[in-house]
């Protein structure tokens, strides 16, 4: 059986968010905006980046999130190294999925996206292209357009592959 490994991720940093309330989530997410994971350290950065968040700007995430900073820190203390770089990759994951819809937040929230969900969603969209250029196929010479439409069905398969 082919390992999924995409979804293993997926669900491992599924797994080690739920930890953590929906308001400290919210603000993994929040403060992890536009930082670049660097593989050598990756799972450490969590600690410095939720300490120094709470120590430059006083009560401004426990007012906009709820969050407790000693309760939180508790947690990600508590953490072992795996689920560090889990909850890391997690709170980047939105970042790297947003596509700027206004749903997207509360989906990521509740687990409903995730990169495995994104990749159906560009292997249905993959697919959907496919079906309009083959409704426009006289319009075009057809080796091309057969060719197009083989490349992209081996990108929907490539894609599902992964999940």
């Amino acid at each position: 059986m082919q390992m999924q490994i995409i979804t293993v991720i997926s669900r491992s940093c599924d797994t080690a968010r739920r930890n953590f309330s929906r308001g400290e989530q919210s603000m993994l997410i929040d403060i992890f905006n536009g930082t670049i994971l660097t593989p050598g350290i990756l799972g450490r950065h969590l600690t410095a980046q939720v300490e120094d968040s709470f120590t430059l700007y006083p009560g401004v995430y426990e007012g906009k999130w709820g969050v407790s900073r000693d309760e939180m820190m508790k947690k990600i203390d508590s953490l072992s190294p795996l689920d560090a770089i889990f909850l890391e990759l997690w709170a980047v994951g939105f970042w790297a999925l947003n596509t700027s819809e206004a749903g997207e937040f509360p989906d990521y929230l509740s687990g409903k996206l995730n990169f495995a969900s994104r990749i159906e969603d560009i292997a249905r969209q993959l697919d959907t292209v496919c079906g309009r250029l083959e409704k426009t196929r006289s319009s075009f010479k057809s080796a091309a357009v057969a060719e197009a439409r083989q490349e992209i069905e081996q990108a929907v398969v490539d894609l599902r592959s992964l999940i």
